[in-house]
C-alpha cells in the first residue's frame, strides 16, 4: 500500500516536521508545499530538516492565500508532480501543516486496504444552507479577488477611505457583469477541502485539468473555490459511484457560523480517541503546546 501526502503549509515548521516523522514509512511519499508568501526561513528551516528524505519533495511555492485560486492552483501543481514520478500509489491524502494522525500507521494502512478502490471527499449539492443565505452560489457567481489583504465581492459596494479607490470600484462594477455564469453542464457541490483520493483518480484529475483549460479558468474569482473544486469534478465523473461522504479527518465546526474551525486542545484529546476518523486539524503549538504530546502517548501509543 503506497501513499502519497500532500502537504500544504504556511507556518510552525516543527509541527510539519512532527507530522512528518509520525507519519513516515517506507511505503509513504510526501509532496509539501509551503506557501510563498511565507517567511522564507521557515521554508529554509523545514527543507534543512528533511533534505536527507529520498521520500520527501518539496513543490514550487506559490501564493495560497485563504480563500483564494492560489490553493487549487497549489494543489493541482502537486498533483502533477506526483504523476510525473511515475510511481503508482495506491492512495494521495490531501493535509494541511496544521493537522495530525490520530491513529497509527498500521490502523491507516489497514483501513486503506479494506476500503481499496473507494474516494473519500466531504460532499454536498449547492446550494446548501449550511453555506448561508445564498447556500454557496455566491461563492461562484460573484466575482471575488483580492488587493492589499483586503477581500472584494462584486458586485456588492465596498467602503473606502479614498475617493479616488472608492471611483475605480464603482467603475469596475459597471464593467463587469452582474452575475457570473454557472458551469454548464455540470452540478456544482461543495465540502471540505481535504480529501483522500485513489491513484487512478488523481492521474485522472491531472489529465482532465490539462484537457478542460476553460472549466479550470472559471474558478478563478471565486471565493475559496477549493470546497468546490474537487468535489465539483469528482462527483460529475465516473468516480463518483465510488465516492464516500468522508474526509477521514475529526474538525469541531463549534461555531457553525465560523469561516474556521476551532483549535484543538487537551480538553478535546477524549473526543479524538473516540473519532473513527484517521486525522485532526487544527492544532496550534502557540495555542497549546501539549496536545500533540497527548496524542503520541495515549493513542498512537496503544
Amino acid at each position: 500500500m503506497k501513499v502519497a501526502y500532500i502537504i500544504l503549509a504556511h507556518n510552525y515548521p516543527e509541527q510539519l516536521l512532527r507530522l512528518v516523522d509520525q507519519l513516515n514509512t517506507d511505503k509513504t511519499s510526501f509532496f509539501i508545499h509551503i506557501d510563498k508568501s511565507s517567511d522564507r526561513k521557515i521554508f529554509k528551516q523545514i527543507s534543512a530538516e528533511l533534505m536527507d528524505f529520498p521520500n520527501v519533495f518539496f513543490l514550487k511555492r506559490y501564493n495560497s492565500k485563504w480563500g483564494s485560486f492560489g490553493i487549487v492552483k497549489a494543489t493541482l501543481k502537486v498533483i502533477n508532480s506526483i504523476v510525473e514520478t511515475g510511481i503508482c500509489f495506491d492512495y494521495i491524502i490531501l493535509l494541511s501543516g496544521q493537522d495530525y494522525l490520530i491513529k497509527s500507521n498500521t490502523y491507516i494502512k489497514m483501513f486503506l486496504q479494506e476500503n481499496q478502490g473507494k474516494e473519500f471527499i466531504e460532499y454536498f449539492s449547492l446550494p446548501d444552507k449550511r453555506w448561508g443565505e445564498h447556500g454557496g452560489l455566491k461563492r461562484i457567481d460573484s466575482w471575488h479577488f483580492s488587493w492589499r489583504n483586503k477581500y472584494f465581492d462584486i458586485p456588492e459596494k465596498q467602503k473606502f477611505q479614498s475617493y479616488i479607490a472608492s471611483l475605480l470600484y464603482s467603475l469596475v462594477i459597471l464593467l463587469l457583469p452582474k452575475k457570473r455564469k454557472l458551469i454548464e453542464g455540470y452540478a456544482i457541490y461543495g465540502g471540505s477541502q481535504f480529501w483522500c483520493l485513489t491513484g487512478e483518480c488523481i492521474k485522472w484529475i491531472n489529465i482532465f485539468v490539462q484537457q478542460n483549460p476553460k472549466f479550470v479558468k472559471r474558478f478563478h474569482y471565486t471565493f475559496c473555490p477549493d470546497e468546490i473544486f474537487f468535489q465539483t469534478i469528482i462527483l460529475n465523473s465516473h468516480f463518483k459511484d465510488k465516492v464516500v461522504n468522508n474526509n477521514l479527518k475529526y474538525i469541531d465546526w463549534g461555531n457553525v457560523n465560523s469561516c474556521h474551525p476551532m483549535i484543538l486542545d487537551k480538553n478535546d484529546v477524549e473526543k479524538i480517541r473516540q473519532s473513527e476518523k484517521l486525522f485532526a486539524r487544527k492544532f496550534d503549538p502557540t495555542k497549546d503546546s501539549d496536545i500533540l504530546d497527548m496524542i503520541d502517548q495515549m493513542i498512537l501509543s496503544e
